[in-house]
């Protein structure tokens, strides 16, 4: 063992080790010591020439260990064969670390541009409700009703369906004549849209059915009624502000001719009705939904 010790301090020279005190093989290690080198011979082989060298860091709890075989090995180069330099020197390096990994930093792309208030984009559609007064010169007759309708985009264009209601009344010395119509719009037209108002212009045609009955209150005066149909074809003008609400204000013009109308008469006198021209104004709200 003394020729074993001095190869291996030899291979340890210059490590920085103070190498090497014998111990006994049960007792503990001296208050000094760092390494632990055991050597075993191997039981049950053949020739028991087998040897496991092994080299236990203490301060760690860390072991390296190695079978050698020293069958076809001079007995004079038996202690350098053992190599337990090597493992002494592979359990001294430190443990491969892995490598860190780069850190990845997601950040939110933020453009240095100076904001500028965006164009409202048109919404899918658009549900609107208007009060309207239309005047009908012609029978010196203003008509007080009430719409409600739906308004779509199409490309730049827009399609406008409504349903509505009105009422005329007029007096006379014999009694009262009542008009009223029920009815159904249709408008298309160009859409012109900006950052706060939308304007749409186009043509609008209107079918429905109307009803006319006389009141009095005189014994000898025989009332009447009938009802016919009428329809009626104009230009229409809408516009809503500001188009960034969900609920804004809207407000509506319209002339136009009626292409079939109904009149209410008194002693075969025109007291009331839709015919000859007129003029619609409307005021409302619009709702996107």
């Amino acid at each position: 063992m003394t020729l074993f010790l001095d190869y291996l301090r030899v291979e340890l020279a210059g490590s920085g080790l103070d190498c090497c005190t014998f111990a006994e093989p049960r007792g503990g290690p001296t208050t000094t010591a760092s390494l632990r080198v055991a050597l075993e011979i191997i039981p049950c082989t053949s020739d028991n020439e087998d040897v496991l060298a092994s080299v236990h860091a203490l301060s760690e709890a860390r072991a390296v260990e190695r079978v050698v075989s020293l069958a076809d090995v001079a007995a004079t180069a038996r202690p350098r064969a053992l190599a337990v330099a090597e493992l002494i020197r592979s359990l001294e390096q430190p443990m491969r670390e892995e490598p860190p990994r780069p850190s990845v930093v997601v950040a939110e792309a933020t453009s240095s541009s100076p904001t500028t208030p965006a164009v409202a984009q048109p919404r899918k559609f658009v549900l609107h409700a208007e009060g309207e007064t239309r005047a009908v010169p012609t029978r010196d007759t203003t008509m007080w009703g009430a719409r409600a309708g739906l308004s779509v985009p199409w490309h730049k264009l827009y399609v406008d369906v409504d349903l509505g209601v009105d009422l005329a009344s007029a007096h006379d010395d014999l009694g009262e004549v009542l008009f009223r119509s029920a009815s159904v719009g249709l408008g298309v037209g160009p859409r012109f849209a900006g950052r706060t108002v939308r304007l749409d212009v186009g043509l609008r045609i209107e079918m429905g059915w109307a009803w006319v009955h006389g009141e009095t209150s005189l014994a000898d005066v025989r009332t009447g009624a009938k009802s016919d149909l009428i329809s009626n074809l104009g230009l229409r003008a809408s516009v809503e502000i500001p188009v960034g609400m969900k609920i804004r204000p809207r407000m509506a013009l319209e002339a136009g001719g009626v292409l079939h109308g109904m009149n209410g008469e008194a002693s075969k006198r025109p007291l009331v009705g839709l015919s000859g021209y007129y003029v619609l104004a409307a005021v409302g709200l619009a709702v996107s939904p």
